[in-house]
């Protein structure tokens, strides 16, 4: 009787068992709290090199020495702006650059695309108009008649670590898709032309 009152009193008082399974109900949340702070610090890191991924092919695009780059010059042009990604997964990446003018008709501005490259994506359509077809409008810097600049649009599935899954329920079945449209001087002599295209038309 005494052994059996000492064993429920050690029972009672031992709180081993109740550490066991505090940690078992904390960890959870842990692994998760360290997981999601790693791919928020990945996503913001993907967006931010994104970005300077798209400056620098429109300030490489606007100041190419030859005014009317061939395919492979914009291919070259891509392959080293590309090296701002790395590591990153650029399987999905999707490159736009286009050559932009802006024209002074009857007494409107109208903004446009005069020519376009593409890699991996789709060529933007000849003058289509500021504005449509998800172009952006017309930067103010370059609303008057005459103007002419670059604008380069890219897009880049973000690749999490884990939870791809997750993120497909949340964004969609492409997932989360980093895009930016970043417009850019030409500083050339003569007007840029991308590969296959024609001069934007003037209006008198």
């Amino acid at each position: 009787m005494l052994v059996t009152r000492r064993v429920l009193r050690n029972f009672a008082t031992d709180d081993g068992g109740v550490a066991a399974i505090e940690f078992a109900m904390i960890l959870p949340v842990l692994v998760t709290l360290y997981f999601g702070t790693v791919e928020l610090t990945r996503a913001i890191e993907t967006s931010r090199r994104l970005s300077l991924f798209a400056r620098t092919m429109a300030d490489l695009a606007g100041r190419a020495d030859n005014p009317n780059p061939t395919t492979s010059d914009m291919a070259t042009i891509a392959g080293a702006a590309t090296a701002i990604l790395r590591p990153l997964n650029t399987s999905g990446l999707q490159i736009v650059v286009s050559a932009m003018g802006v024209e002074n008709i009857s007494g409107s501005l109208y903004g446009g695309v005069c020519s376009s490259w593409q890699q991996n994506a789709t060529v933007r359509t000849r003058l289509t108009v500021n504005g449509t077809n998800g172009l952006p409008a017309t930067p103010a810097s370059y609303q008057f008649d005459g103007a002419r600049y670059i604008l380069a649009e890219v897009t880049l599935p973000y690749t999490p670590i884990i939870g791809a899954n997750l993120y497909q329920r949340i964004f969609g079945s492409r997932g989360l898709v980093f895009t930016r449209q970043i417009p850019w001087a030409e500083r050339t002599t003569s007007e840029i032309i991308m590969p296959g295209g024609s001069a934007c038309p003037t209006y008198p």
